[in-house]
């Protein structure tokens, strides 16, 4: 590896971890490419060149812990079942450390963030279907899938409004991961008998086994 693209990559692990101290210490909107940039001595635009805007920085760092959260899940490869199984136990799992705190809430579920779900999900979110429909041996058409995919997207938005109403009973993480989870078994066409037993092993291997918590949601 060339000396310029070490030197690329530490920056990039730099920006990273000031970028994290700082979401998690003063939130999203008091976060600013100007003060990491301050931090570590060098440009903003560096940190754009890296990373683009603010919003695409704090999405790389909730993807990796995706990435981290599927790692975890596939170290018992005893307990795997199956791709709607292990989505399922990754979102309960990202769910519950989301709504653990407003702090957490506000990185997540703010509007402009909400906005871009809508498209620049679409893709990765189609990939986790697709793992289901082929688990389950279901084929969708182009539009069928796309279409699927943007119902979730859509629907993770008013999850959430009904989630911070005033009814105790949606106030609940249990409830407010089950209904997301359930929703993916619906728009993948599973019978309602193997969502429901995919949805008690998820939530059982969850309740088991306790991954990290990245220091930006702690």
């Amino acid at each position: 590896m060339s000396s310029t693209r070490e030197d690329s990559t530490s920056i990039r692990e730099e920006i990273i971890a000031v970028a994290e101290k700082m979401f998690r210490d003063w939130g999203y909107k008091n976060t600013t490419f100007q003060k990491i940039a301050d931090e570590i001595g060098i440009t903003k635009s560096t940190i754009s060149y890296h990373f683009g805007n603010k919003y695409l920085l704090l999405l790389y760092m909730l993807d990796d812990y995706f990435r981290y959260l599927r790692s975890f899940i596939d170290s018992y490869p005893q307990e795997y079942r199956n791709a709607y199984w292990r989505i399922s136990v990754m979102y309960i799992y990202f769910y519950r450390v989301i709504t653990a705190s407003e702090k957490n809430l506000e990185l997540f579920y703010r509007k402009d963030a909400m906005d871009i779900w809508e498209t620049s999900k679409v893709d990765i979110v189609s990939k986790h279907y697709q793992s289901i429909l082929q688990d389950f041996h279901k084929t969708f058409s182009p539009l069928d899938l796309r279409m699927s995919v943007c119902m979730d997207l859509g629907a993770r938005r008013r999850l959430y409004h009904e989630f911070i109403s005033n009814n105790p009973d949606l106030r609940d993480i249990r409830t407010f991961c089950y209904y997301h989870v359930y929703l993916i078994g619906v728009l993948c066409r599973l019978d309602q008998a193997t969502i429901e037993e995919n949805l008690a092993w998820a939530f059982e291997f969850a309740d088991r086994h306790t991954p990290q918590v990245p220091l930006l949601l702690k």
